[in-house]
């Protein structure tokens, strides 16, 4: 069997500005090196958001659509849901959904949407087995759930491997000692997920690793493309994976900025320092990301600088991102939750399930905060209420 395999191409991330194309030009990459294969598996965030823009869906269907046109050995033995006929022309994909794309279980998300046109498999706590060559493979997929709900949520579901075939667990969580946010801690652990899976196949953390576990191989894809850019992540390049039952192999994605992060102490002189070392990179096509780093105390009653200046400067040269992390001295009782959002960039509808969640906790309420925020989002505040007053008890 050839497996392939990769997560996380966020597109529609900065769509109509600079960095708009590189989702889509790393998604076409991953997707044309994977046309070798009998399968591919792609496991969470293939969206940057939940509603997607029109032309975000058509432009990822386009791509999505090349596997159809390709020859794969695989064929369907059997599914826990249905499965269209025409997702299983050429090489099937198999997907699951992100904490990007999740929305309330009422709600279409865009995977489910692709399912429709017959473009993927989309596993929510399914299982589908494959036969290759003749020989059994079965996909477990575990979409993204809310951190706080996620162990109980595995728990429930409980997959158990499948007889005779090579069973892979793919999921899309913070998994200790894996966190995507100190904000938003796991409950689950790595040695806690379930025993005797072949491979298991973590998304949506964004830098990759291949270790042993349970007597299987563990997977940590990575993204295709940088979207919130950590050290650790521009450290490795981008790869997709090809599983043959047994080994993983990586596949280097060639078409990627180059990421430059330096860090600086704030000092006097600090703007200079700056202008020296971005003078001092070569320019390179496509432009690379330089981000720059700033924290330090600022002096009593000294003016924060600014640095549009050097933005302007040199902003034909480089996608340029200066973060600053400059405290006041004497300044005190600053907005904490100001802080952690910006330093973990945290998107608005975020910010808002954790507003969610703080207030039905504080009234005791025992609804899942994950289920009613989109319908908020949406609108549809009769239906909250109903559930809130007691007058609904579910949400169908």
């Amino acid at each position: 069997m050839k497996i392939a395999i990769f997560s996380d191409t966020h597109c529609g991330f900065k769509y109509g500005e600079e960095r708009g194309e590189d989702a889509f030009i790393a998604m076409e990459e991953a997707m044309n090196k994977s046309l070798d294969c009998d399968l591919i598996l792609i496991a969470g965030d293939m969206f940057d958001g939940k509603v997607p823009k029109p032309e975000v869906y058509a432009r990822t269907a386009k791509i999505l659509s090349k596997a159809q046109n390709a020859h794969s050995n695989a064929k369907l033995v059997s599914a826990d849901k249905e499965v269209s006929l025409t997702a299983l022309r050429g090489i099937p994909i198999v997907t699951i959904h992100g904490t990007h794309e999740r929305r309330a279980k009422t709600m279409i998300n865009p995977l489910h949407s692709l399912e429709s046109s017959g473009l993927l498999i989309h596993l929510d706590m399914n299982t589908a087995v494959f036969d290759i060559n003749g020989q059994k493979v079965a996909i477990h997929g575990f979409s993204g759930v809310s951190e706080k709900y996620a162990k109980e949520t595995l728990d429930k579901w409980d997959p158990k491997p499948v007889p005779g075939a090579n069973n892979i667990f793919m999921f899309h969580q913070s998994v200790d000692p894996y966190i995507y946010s100190p904000l938003d801690p796991p409950t689950i652990k790595l040695n806690e997920l379930p025993k005797g899976f072949n491979l298991y196949i973590l998304g949506h953390i964004h830098w990759s690793d291949i270790q042993d576990l349970n007597g299987g191989k563990f997977l940590l894809t990575g993204s295709t493309t940088p979207t919130s850019i950590h050290k650790k992540e521009v450290e490795q390049p981008k790869y997709i994976f090809k599983y043959d039952g047994s080994n993983i192999d990586k596949i280097k994605l060639e078409k990627q900025r180059k990421v430059i992060i330096e860090e600086f102490e704030f000092e006097a002189g600090i703007k200079e320092k700056i202008y020296n070392l971005l003078s001092a990179i070569p320019a390179e096509d496509p432009k690379q990301i330089v981000v720059i780093k700033i924290k330090g105390t600022l002096p009593k009653d000294c003016t924060p600088p600014n640095f549009r200046e050097i933005e302007e400067r040199f902003k034909d040269k480089f996608i340029l991102i200066i973060n600053k992390n400059i405290e006041e001295q004497g300044l005190e009782n600053q907005l904490e939750l100001f802080k952690n959002l910006k330093d973990n960039r945290l998107s608005p509808e975020e910010q808002g399930l954790r507003i969610l969640e703080k207030q039905l906790s504080e009234m005791k309420c025992g609804i899942n905060p994950n289920e009613i925020f989109d319908l908020l989002v949406e609108g549809n505040s009769d239906m909250i209420f109903n559930l809130l007053t007691g007058k609904q008890r579910t949400l169908a």
